[in-house]
């Protein structure tokens, strides 16, 4: 009796078929950036002693801008300007912070974009190292940003609504 070696089987060769595939299926299309129009226009977060805002624009084919406010009674103050860009074939989530010692956007790499939204990440950032933009529904949008800062791993969960 002959014994079958593990890597000459059919099993090595669907394992290869399954993983290519899988990889392929996570990659984010340039073709699907118009899945970003569902975030046109104003969300807001109500909390108890503020509101935050954020608001999205498509400057042209290849560019979202967002804003983020945070609004205390008639006061208001900008948290955060963002970008998401199309760039060759990838598609670039890119916050920045006012207040921030540098004023070059983080650039977090969208691993996963749906209809109903998308991760972008870069593992090799502090913070944030994570973005989630999730659509519960046509007027629900939840955003989670990750990461950690001074050895603190740190995570906030936005619920907006969007304003009609």
């Amino acid at each position: 009796m002959v014994k079958k070696r593990w890597h000459s089987s059919s099993y090595l060769l669907l394992l290869i078929i399954l993983t290519g595939s899988l990889e392929a299926a996570a990659q984010v299309r340039p073709a699907d950036f118009s899945l970003l129009n569902r975030l046109e226009g104003t969300w807001v977060m109500k909390t108890r002693h503020s509101t935050v805002v954020e608001t999205w624009s498509r400057l042209n084919d290849s560019t979202w801008h967002g804003k983020t406010w945070r609004v205390v009674g008639a006061d208001s103050a900008v948290q955060q300007s963002i970008q998401l860009v199309r760039q060759g074939n990838d598609i670039f989530f890119m916050p920045s912070y006012e207040g921030s010692e540098t004023l070059t956007p983080t650039r977090l790499k969208l691993r996963v974009l749906k209809a109903v939204g998308f991760v972008a990440e870069d593992l090799n950032n502090d913070f944030p190292r994570k973005v989630t933009y999730r659509f519960k529904d046509a007027r629900h949008l939840e955003a989670r940003v990750e990461g950690e800062r001074d050895g603190t791993i740190e995570e906030y969960i936005f619920q907006y609504m969007q304003e009609p």
